[in-house]
């Protein structure tokens, strides 16, 4: 199968969508580049470099770039999907190319299509059909205004050796002070039941 903007995948985007079923972009997946074949793309979890985590959040910024790009929340507008464990730092500067790229770039081929509703920007598509789920990351967490706190969800990932446990107690309170009462309660509680309808 193709890359996710490929219109193979409507099927898929449609039925998550009258499921109002969210689907996730896991920190460990990889989408395989069919042009360079699988072999490129096997990963072997005990040989994982370190540069693989310290700029996780690029892949996962190519797709949801393409997924935004190619008009597949325009298409399936109730269509939600999580970034799920890549963290929230990487979100502010995204979300500005996102938007100049669509309003001072000049498009380049089929790819780089126009929204039907022409005062759509990329970042409402982001805002309102993707989630993002961290851990521990204050830094983020201070440029909340850019993005919100709407489709913020916070998870301990236990039981990786990643996870916060088992001090994800003092981690979230020491993380989550700068938040409002309000806040805390959408990021470590009410986003995910909405989301997931719980």
């Amino acid at each position: 199968m193709g890359p996710l903007r490929s219109r193979e995948y409507d099927r898929l985007w449609a039925v998550a969508q009258d499921l109002t079923m969210p689907l996730s972009l896991h920190i460990g997946t990889d989408r395989a580049d069919p042009r360079v074949g699988d072999a490129a793309f096997r990963l072997n979890v005990k040989e994982v470099p370190p540069s693989t985590f310290i700029n996780s959040d690029y892949r996962v910024r190519i797709t949801l770039a393409d997924m935004i790009y190619s008009g597949i929340f325009e298409r399936f507008p109730k269509l939600i999907v999580g970034a799920v464990e890549f963290e929230l730092s990487w979100m502010p500067v995204f979300l500005q190319r996102l938007d100049y790229t669509y309003t001072d770039r000049p498009a380049r081929g089929a790819e780089w299509m126009r929204f039907k509703d022409r005062s759509k920007l990329p970042s409402d598509f982001f805002r309102s059909n993707i989630f993002v789920s961290f851990q521990e990351d204050p830094y983020g967490l201070r440029l909340r205004d850019i993005f919100g706190t709407d489709g913020l969800c916070w998870g301990s990932d236990y039981p990786h050796t990643e996870s916060t446990y088992p001090r994800s107690m003092e981690i979230l309170a020491r993380n989550l002070a700068i938040l409002s009462p309000e806040e805390i309660e959408k990021v470590v509680n009410g986003n995910v039941r909405r989301i997931y309808g719980f």
